[in-house]
């Protein structure tokens, strides 16, 4: 199909042929590209990976708050989200205790990272009877900071004068000044036996 040119500045129009032929052409291309289209979903994980690239800030989102929750689970096992840390079954109260004396609290306490800019203000001293009865005992005054380095205290308490004979539980209730806004923490519980007067 040619098309001779007479004369100079003589358009050439397309005729209907040229356009039956790009139509196929262009049937062809898209045939070609519905058929990999097809070959590629049927044959490879295509709609597989892209679900995922879809679904891929939902499952960050859930994956961040996995590791949060991962990172506070693993700051209260350690104690990292406290203000102090005490190593387990280090702190006691010195034996015997009888009605009407001081108990002794030997700690053995650290401060964590979160407490590094705390200040110790005051702590209350709570015995618990063998009842559940949480009586509050003796104050504690701040005498000296603690160290990020494990320290030993040793802390004389009044207990309250209602508590009768036999196995107490005590704790001390503390507060902190952290940058400004009060924090609250306590020691672990230590466990004792009371003997009644001699």
């Amino acid at each position: 199909m040619t098309q001779t040119i007479e004369s100079k500045g003589q358009r050439i129009v397309p005729t209907l042929g040229f356009f039956l032929d790009r139509l196929w052409v262009w049937l062809t291309g898209i045939a070609f590209w519905l058929v990999g289209a097809v070959v590629l979903a049927v044959f490879t994980p295509f709609w597989d990976n892209a679900r995922a690239v879809w679904d891929s800030p939902a499952m960050l989102s859930a994956l961040q708050k996995d590791v949060l929750a991962l990172r506070t689970e693993l700051a209260a096992a350690t104690g990292d989200n406290r203000v102090i840390r005490q190593p387990p079954g280090l702190s006691y109260v010195t034996e015997p205790v009888r009605m009407g004396e001081p108990v002794i609290l030997n700690l053995v306490i650290e401060r964590t990272e979160l407490g590094a800019q705390c200040h110790f203000l005051s702590g209350q001293s709570l015995f618990t009877e063998a009842g559940g009865v949480i009586t509050p005992g003796s104050e504690m005054e701040p005498s000296r900071q603690i160290s990020e380095e494990l320290t030993r205290l040793r802390v004389k308490l009044i207990p309250p004068d209602t508590l009768r004979p036999g196995r107490i539980e005590l704790y001390i209730a503390l507060e902190y000044d952290c940058d400004g806004r009060k924090v609250y923490d306590r020691t672990d519980v230590v466990t004792y036996t009371l003997l009644p007067h001699t």
